[in-house]
Formats: C-alpha cells, sequence, structure tokens
C-alpha cells in the first residue's frame, strides 16, 4: 500500500514523500531521518509512520511539540487518504496512493518537466530584449500557476529595473514602483538563490510587510537569473490565491527554465549594445 506525504513549510517550496510501506518514514530535524525537514518546531526524531495492521499509523517518538491528527479523535493513529497531520505546527497531508495513481504522478511530472524544455526550445533568440521578456514571463507564470509576475534586468550601475510585467500591473507605475515584495527580492540578491514562500502570514520577515498585506500577496517565489556566477535580473511571481502552494517541482522547472532563459536574455542584450554601438559609430552626413 504505497503512500505519500506531502508538507507545507512556510517558507520552502511543499515537497511529497513517497512512503515505503515495507520501511516506513522517520520524520524530524535530525540527518538520519527519511524525511530530513530544517524546522525549528520539530524534534530531531519527530515521528514515524509505518504500516501496522493493514493500514498506515503515526507514531509521536516524543517530540517537544507533539504530533496531532487534525479532525480525529485524540489518540487515534490509524491514517485515512486526505488526513491532515500537525507535526509540532508543520502541517503534512496523507494520502494513499494506487499504483495506477502513482504512475500518472510520474506521467505529470514526466509531462511537465517535457513542456519547461519545449518552452525553452521556443524562445525567440532573435527577438529584442523586451519582446523575448515578455515571453519569458508568460512561459513562467504559465509554468508556476502564478497570477501576477515581473522579470527585472540589473543594468550598468547594478540597480535592479522592471523590464517586463503581467498580471494586473498598473503599466503606468510598474517601473517605478515595484508592487511586490522587496523582502524577497533582498534574500534572493543575498543568497544568489531562489526564494519561495507558500503561506507569507507564517513568514515572520515578510508577513508583515507592506507590501504583502496591501498586495493580499499569499505565495511568491523569486528566481535569480544568473551568469557566470553573477545575478544578471530577477524573476518575480506571486499569487493573490488562498490554498495557492509551490512545489518543490515548480521550483525545479523554474529554475530550469531560468536558466536557459538568462543566457538568452543575454545575448540579446549584447546583440541590441553593438546594434547601438554601431548606429552610434556611423557618421553624421555633412551639411552641404
Amino acid at each position: 500500500m504505497p503512500a505519500r506525504l506531502t508538507v507545507y513549510p512556510p517558507d520552502q517550496p511543499a515537497r511529497q514523500f513517497l512512503l515505503d510501506p515495507e520501511r516506513g518514514c522517520l520524520i524530524g530535524r535530525g540527518p538520519d531521518c527519511d524525511l530530513h525537514i530544517e524546522d525549528s518546531r520539530l524534534s530531531r526524531r519527530h515521528a514515524r509512520l509505518a504500516v501496522n495492521d493493514g493500514c498506515w499509523r503515526f507514531g509521536d517518538l516524543g517530540s517537544k511539540n507533539g504530533t496531532m491528527l487534525a479532525g480525529r479523535a485524540p489518540g487515534e493513529t490509524a491514517l485515512q487518504n486526505g488526513d491532515w497531520i500537525s507535526f509540532g505546527g508543520l502541517l503534512g497531508q496523507f494520502a494513499d496512493l494506487s499504483d495506477a495513481e502513482l504512475a500518472a504522478d510520474e506521467r505529470r511530472a514526466r509531462a511537465r518537466r517535457e513542456d519547461t524544455i519545449s518552452r525553452s526550445r521556443q524562445l525567440d533568440q532573435q527577438a529584442g530584449v523586451d519582446a523575448l521578456l515578455q515571453q519569458v514571463l508568460r512561459s513562467l507564470m504559465e509554468l508556476a500557476g502564478a497570477q501576477r509576475g515581473f522579470v527585472m534586468l540589473a543594468g550598468s550601475d547594478r540597480q535592479l529595473a522592471v523590464r517586463a510585467h503581467a498580471g494586473g500591473v498598473d503599466p503606468a507605475t510598474a517601473g517605478r514602483d515595484f508592487p511586490g515584495s522587496r523582502g524577497a527580492l533582498a534574500r534572493v540578491m543575498h543568497a544568489c538563490a531562489p526564494v519561495v514562500v507558500c503561506d507569507t502570514s507564517a513568514d515572520t520577515m515578510l508577513g508583515a510587510q507592506p507590501s504583502i498585506v496591501s498586495g493580499q500577496i499569499r505565495a511568491l517565489v523569486c528566481l535569480p537569473l544568473v551568469i557566470g556566477g553573477q545575478i544578471t535580473g530577477l524573476v518575480y511571481l506571486d499569487s493573490s490565491r488562498p490554498g495557492k502552494v509551490f512545489s518543490s517541482l515548480d521550483v525545479e522547472i523554474l529554475e530550469a527554465f531560468a536558466a536557459h532563459a538568462a543566457l538568452v536574455i543575454a545575448a540579446a542584450s549584447v546583440r541590441e549594445e553593438l546594434a547601438d554601438v554601431a548606429a552610434g559609430a556611423v557618421p553624421a552626413s555633412a551639411p552641404s
């Protein structure tokens, strides 16, 4: 009886973990855990999921913050399809899987990866930078299921400027006043790594920011565009839909697409710079 546990850390992508009925699953912060989660609410060895008497059950391992089965009688440990489990406050959802459902999940994941490769190949490498950025942003928003998006590029002064935007953004102000989470941008610039927040209300650093509150942002992902180890721009996507979650698969395919897009954008920028130089090098006609 294969099964899956999906955990929802507030400041990381949702993670899906297939459960092996033969060995079960040890969950906690310890490096020896089958499902290792860096979350201060979890103990080093927090809980175990295992098959007993023909069904999956959970057992708390003396954790500091406890393990509870949401919406069920206290003390009941047998798991049913769709059950929510609180590991010290970190939520996870249990799902029974048939072999057919498992195969269907694998097909969907493979199809999404193939779609990402196809979209990368379809980028118009001869397009101007602005047209290319709109194409990149449209693809990223569709891949992630985001409602709003921005692409920012670094200028010669290394300052970021919005060059493409979509999703209910006022075109008159988008370039001057970025309305998304500046805290997320700062995190990406500092770490040169993606930032994913699946529940902004639970993020102690971002949740109370005016941009988060006024924009009613529920979930966001921000990725660097990197060339030669240097950040040349950022992609920012967010959603105000309740329940929107960016999964680890979402982040995987967004990173793959963004890595390819960064190269194409850089090449288009160089072409435009060379064209500008060539145009400026042509001497003006002498007055008659």
